[in-house]
This record gives C-alpha cells, structure tokens and sequence, in this order.
C-alpha cells in the first residue's frame, strides 16, 4: 500500500500577510512491492502553504491558497 507523507519544500517570508511561511507538498511513495514506472520515487498530490486559510479569507490571490484563477494545481 502507497503512504502518504507531508514534506516542507521551504520557508519564506510572505509580504502579503506580513509573517513566515512553509510550502508543503503532499507526496505519495509506492510500497515497496509496487512496480516503478518511469523512474519516479514519489507522486506530489497537493500543495499548500500554511498562511492559505488567511489568504483565503483577505481575499488574497496567491498561487499557494488556491485563490488564484489563472493557476490550477490540482
């Protein structure tokens, strides 16, 4: 069975909400039993920053809250 981990890709000042910041990804990794295709050790399912709930609710478009039309990371 897949595990799913959360990893900090990095830390950053963010100007918009005046404090620092973590950019995660959600990654998923095969067991150990599971074909590998194409050389790929993981998977990025999502990605979030922890100041996304209050970009949301400012009203901010950031490409990290999921507010942002133009950019789609799904």
């Amino acid at each position: 069975m897949a595990t799913e981990k959360v990893v900090t890709v990095r830390s950053k000042y963010c100007d918009f909400l005046e404090r620092d910041v973590e950019l995660r990804e959600w990654r998923v990794y095969p067991s150990a039993d599971f074909l590998q295709t194409q050389g790929l050790t993981y998977q990025v399912r999502r990605c979030a920053c922890t100041g996304a709930i209050d970009c949301n609710m400012k009203g901010i478009t950031c490409r990290w809250a999921f507010t942002n039309p133009s950019n789609d990371r799904s």
